[in-house]
């Protein structure tokens, strides 16, 4: 059955190789863009910024009056950021937050009274498996997604026996041009430098070597034409998958000396 399904963040990466999967298939499909430079064929772009309220809603309504219903909601928008805790100011971590974070909440809020009222419809947020396992230089961003895990799991539960499915995609590295875009927060001269330096090289030599994105689209796409969804699903190469089994079942310890040599630290 054709869905109506809005992606956040779809001019680029992950969530224009999804929304063109979806297309494809398809399926009704509008992508945000803060500045959307037209329609990129059958795919709809309209203007949202999700750390706008007003932005977000004018969307969302957009979509309603056009379409008529909403199935499908994935919030895919979201900010990369890499540095020290101590050399990332305030400014770019609630900025990191307020898209995050705070984004999914603008996007879920104006999206689930419209299902509510259909009695049905499918919420996927997009993490990382960054936020079961904390990564050095990443803290912000870790932190960032954990919180998108637990608003996941507890809307799970608010949305039992109202027909609206919520789920996660815990994301390992994927092929896309966040290493362009990412916020690189450090001090060249600090005292971090060498460390976080070396470790950068190699975070984005894992997102060179990531899944494409197609490929991460295709998965994701079958999980939406699913009738059941489990709260979480992993997707990404074996060795990053791995990790959320180890973390469970090593020594705090031993799982922290792993992190640290697979990350250069």
């Amino acid at each position: 059955m054709s869905k109506v399904i809005l992606i956040t963040g779809a001019s680029s990466g992950l969530g224009k190789a999804l929304a063109q999967e979806l297309s494809h298939q398809g399926h009704t499909v509008y992508g945000t863009s803060r500045s959307p430079d037209g329609d990129q064929g059958n795919i709809r772009m309209i203007a949202m910024d999700v750390q706008e309220e007003a932005s977000v809603a004018s969307g969302v309504e957009q979509v309603l009056a056009e379409a008529g219903r909403l199935d499908v909601v994935v919030n895919n928008a979201g900010i990369g950021i890499a540095g020290p805790l101590e050399d990332c100011s305030m400014e770019e971590v609630q900025r990191v937050m307020n898209t995050n974070v705070l984004g999914v909440i603008r996007v879920c809020k104006a999206a689930l009274p419209i299902m509510r009222a259909q009695g049905q419809g499918q919420i996927f947020t997009i993490s990382s498996i960054g936020a079961k396992v904390g990564l050095p230089y990443r803290s912000v961003y870790c932190a960032s997604k954990a919180a998108v895990d637990l608003i996941t799991e507890s809307l799970r539960l608010e949305m039992r026996g109202l027909g609206i499915q919520i789920t996660g995609i815990h994301a390992g590295d994927i092929r896309t041009n966040i290493n362009a875009n990412r916020i690189k927060a450090y001090d060249p001269n600090g005292p971090y430098a060498k460390s976080f330096e070396r470790a950068y090289r190699i975070i984005d030599q894992e997102v060179e070597e990531g899944l494409p994105a197609e490929v991460v689209a295709k998965t994701i796409a079958r999980r939406i034409n699913r009738g059941h969804l489990h709260p979480f699903y992993a997707i990404g190469k074996p060795l990053q998958r791995l990790s959320l089994v180890l973390k469970r079942l090593l020594p705090g310890a031993w799982f922290e000396r792993l992190i640290a040599r697979y990350s250069g630290v």
